[in-house]
């Protein structure tokens, strides 16, 4: 069934079956009705398979994720990858909640709990984090000195910050090797790193920051968004130096700075089963409904990118018929 067919059908029950009059309020109607189907639970993923899609490499690195870009109508699940060995369990909570969730010791989030809530297009993560942390473990946390780091490539230390100016696409290092540490980093132990961005001009390619396996168990990518920032991770079997790699591939441009970093192991605690950074999540959703890529010839009973059963789009050129005649015509 093209979307004109879905347009005629519903001019036809207003009298107007070669939509001279209420072609763009037929639109507006039988989107709305797809909206009010789903707002109100009266679908089946069958009936809009075209709108229903997946985001699977959801780390919440600093605690959120920016679903802006998107486009989510409305998100359906969010889930563990098959196969992940945690038993976490993801619950949705409402910001309306979280007062008094945090006033209410036994509302609050287990080491097994991931709470998720959204405010906009940004979703956070909530996690219980009742940590003893060991004793700084870097030395020159806000580089006012900078004796015990190493820089290369597009990376400066000498102006109280660790600054990168992209210059070409390549690797840069800031480093405090294992005899500069403050305290030798320890084997198959959970640490707590934090550190602050400033961005003057973010990377326009594949730039990507990473604390290096010399000294984590796996590789850790750093969230260059602008804020305070903290990750958690395993240390390596034999941590050494303590390295963040900055690696530019594709970019043009690139300019910012990393301060007050510190680094700290977890000696004790609650620690939680999802690390926040390192671990992922799926996102299940629906996409949200929009016709500026539909033609009259459009098959949306075919279209893979939003495509929708028959059946729903009767329901939906019905429930559009109705109220076009009670809101547009009778007027």
């Amino acid at each position: 069934m093209t979307y004109l067919e879905v347009l005629q059908d519903i001019g036809a029950q207003v009298a107007d079956p070669l939509l001279d009059t209420y072609k763009q309020r037929a639109k507006d109607h039988f989107l709305r009705a797809i909206s009010k189907q789903i707002n109100e639970g009266n679908y089946t993923e069958n009936d809009i398979p075209g709108f229903i899609k997946t985001k699977v490499d959801m780390k919440f690195k600093s605690g959120s994720e920016d679903i802006n870009s998107l486009k989510v109508f409305k998100i359906l699940d969010l889930y563990l990858p098959p196969g992940t060995d945690k038993k976490v369990i993801i619950t949705f909570q409402e910001t309306s909640e979280l007062n008094k969730i945090s006033s209410i010791e036994t509302l609050q989030p287990t080491i097994n709990d991931l709470f998720i809530y959204r405010e906009g297009n940004i979703l956070k993560a909530y996690i219980k984090d009742e940590l003893t942390l060991a004793g700084e473990s870097l030395n020159e946390t806000d580089f006012a000195t900078h004796a015990k780091w190493d820089v290369t490539n597009d990376l400066d230390d000498t102006g109280g910050n660790a600054t990168f100016i992209w210059s070409a696409n390549q690797t840069s290092t800031l480093t405090q090797t294992a005899a500069n540490l403050l305290v030798a980093g320890v084997a198959d132990k959970f640490y707590k790193f934090t550190y602050t961005i400033a961005v003057t001009t973010a990377f326009d390619g594949d730039g990507v920051a990473i604390i290096t396996t010399a000294f984590a168990l796996t590789a850790v990518e750093l969230d260059l968004t602008p804020g305070t920032h903290t990750v958690y991770f395993k240390s390596a079997a034999v941590p050494t130096d303590f390295v963040i790699s900055i690696v530019s591939g594709t970019d043009t441009e690139g300019t910012f700075t990393i301060d007050d970093v510190t680094l700290k192991e977890i000696t004790a605690g609650d620690y939680p089963l999802f690390v926040l950074g390192t671990d992922i999540l799926t996102m299940k959703y629906i996409e949200d409904i929009d016709d500026n890529a539909w033609a009259d010839d459009t098959d949306l009973q075919a279209a893979a990118n939003f495509q929708l059963s028959y059946t729903f789009m009767r329901t939906c050129i019905d429930i559009a018929s109705q109220t076009l005649l009670e809101k547009e015509v009778k007027v």
